[in-house]
């Protein structure tokens, strides 16, 4: 379920936001509000498209300022992996960005890493998948597969080893 004015394609780091409930006018809404309301430490303005992709590029997840201003003005879908970096990197819940999304995405995550942690990544991804119909399940695979990446990365640039998941916050 992508954006219409959407083209690009998603990419290996996390797959578009479409497995899950996200509406990409709430979440642009969101990110502007967080953009605007917590200035750059550094210039103590607001996060330009330009910074805010840096930043999140030096925590792991690749991302061009073009990206960012069509994340922020609703024109592409948002990857798990950018939505959890957003909230981490802002330290609110993922539920900010939409309630839905929030308890769905930590229920698979802790499942998946606690049968990941035994070694059966693959039975996990299977148990967490046939909830779904046929059709979608390769879709729900990747974003399961990236929101994992993603966290593994936030924590490697971070030093923090393994991932917890993350806090519910504020909505």
């Amino acid at each position: 379920m992508r954006h219409p004015s959407d083209s690009s394609d998603a990419g290996s780091d996390g797959g578009p936001a479409s497995g899950s409930s996200i509406s990409v006018h709430v979440f642009s809404e969101r990110l502007t509000e967080l953009l605007q309301g917590q200035p750059d430490p550094e210039t103590g303005k607001p996060y330009s498209s330009e910074r805010m992709a840096a930043l999140l590029t030096g925590r792991g997840v690749r991302m061009s300022g073009t990206h960012m201003w069509h994340l922020r003005t609703g024109r592409a879908v948002p990857r798990l992996t950018e939505v959890v970096a957003f909230a981490e990197f802002f330290g609110v819940g993922l539920d900010f960005f939409d309630p839905a999304i929030a308890p769905e995405l930590l229920a698979q995550w802790r499942l998946a890493g606690q049968l990941r942690s035994h070694g059966v990544e693959e039975v996990a991804l299977r148990q967490l998948t046939d909830q779904f119909p046929e059709q979608d399940r390769p879709h729900v695979t990747d974003a399961i597969l990236g929101v994992l990446q993603g966290f593994k990365a936030l924590r490697a640039a971070d030093g923090r080893g393994e991932p917890d998941p993350p806090a519910p916050g504020r909505s």
